[in-house]
């Protein structure tokens, strides 16, 4: 039998790393793979495509939202590159826009990080009509869509 010091020192003795890591791990990988919620497929989409000009100008960097009304689904997102094309993103697996009508914002602003990691900010170009007071609207159909906007700057 063993003494009560015995079964103290036992629970006491120094951690054993390799180990106790080993089982952090494997209880982490356990509780990882059951608690994960399955991905729920998207709505319906549209392929959308198109340029985004200024004055009848190609207009590089600008971030466009397709903000959905009255349907299922969250907004899709685009950058435009410098000849002025974008290409909508619904997430970050599937490309397009929920099926319906939209709110479309468009903005030239902003801040973030560069690939480099280093802050930004820059001044809005383009008039509140095309973002904080948007009447811009666009329809997303089935299959590919070729949606063009041509901004005046006055």
């Amino acid at each position: 039998m063993q003494s009560r010091q015995q079964k103290l020192r036992r629970m006491l003795r120094p951690v054993r790393w390799p180990q106790a890591v080993v089982t952090f791990a494997a209880c982490g990988a356990l509780l990882a793979v059951g608690c994960g919620k399955p991905v729920a497929p998207p709505p319906p989409l549209g392929v959308v495509a198109g340029s985004v000009t200024l004055d009848g100008q190609p207009l590089p960097k600008a971030s466009l939202s397709f903000v959905p009304t009255g349907t299922q689904g969250h907004g899709s997102n685009a950058v435009t590159n410098e000849a002025g094309r974008y290409e909508l993103t619904y997430d970050g697996s599937h490309a397009g826009a929920v099926i319906g009508s939209h709110r479309v914002e468009i903005r030239t602003g902003g801040e973030g990080y560069d690939k480099d990691g280093n802050f930004f900010e820059t001044k809005e170009r383009l008039p509140g009509k095309y973002h904080a007071e948007t009447k811009l609207t666009a329809e997303v159909a089935a299959g590919p869509n070729e949606i063009n906007f041509d901004l005046k700057s006055r």
